[in-house]
């Protein structure tokens, strides 16, 4: 028997022991893009999902943070987000990213980083606009503070999740 199999029988071995004094939660962090039959082509569909299950067990010492799950809550907190928040276009392309924290869940839609990839547009609380030589940060500082936040937070846990995926590639 090697070590995961071991380990692995360990934790059964805990549940049937432990009975219904164990509770289970699964946390879940999706991410999907829906590409579009119009300018956006060259994206492809994409369907990914991070996932652990957290075991607790009362007699059992707490497992180490998962560094991961701990920033994607720590991003949520931060910027202030509880809710789901949405920011798409009309037939047009867009990353949904679906956050379930035990029995929390929060869905973040948008797509301003697929449209603002060219440098020349920004995706502002009125639509996308052409940038025509303006500042990026100029513009977007015109925009509410919450517009801002969301925008920031999404961005965020993006990159959390494709650093993750490029992590677990090496």
């Amino acid at each position: 028997m090697n070590s995961r199999q071991f380990v692995l029988w360990l934790v059964g071995a805990c549940l049937i022991a432990a009975g219904p004094a164990i509770a289970e939660e699964r946390d879940r962090v999706s991410v999907k893009v829906f590409p579009t039959h119009g300018g956006l082509r060259d994206f492809e569909v994409m369907d990914v999902t991070i996932e652990r299950i957290r075991i607790a067990i009362p007699t059992a010492p707490d497992r180490p943070p998962d560094r991961f799950f701990d920033a994607i809550d720590g991003v949520l907190a931060s910027h202030g987000i509880t809710s789901n928040w949405q920011y798409v276009f009309p037939d047009g392309a867009f990353i949904r990213i679906t956050i379930e924290l035990g029995k929390r869940r929060v869905e973040l839609a948008s797509a301003h980083t697929l449209y603002e990839r060219d440098g020349r547009h920004i995706a502002t609380e009125r639509g996308l606009v052409s940038l025509k030589g303006r500042d990026l940060k100029q513009v977007l500082a015109k925009e509410s503070e919450a517009f801002r936040s969301r925008r920031l937070a999404f961005e965020k846990i993006l990159a959390l999740v494709n650093a993750k995926l490029r992590e677990k590639l090496e």
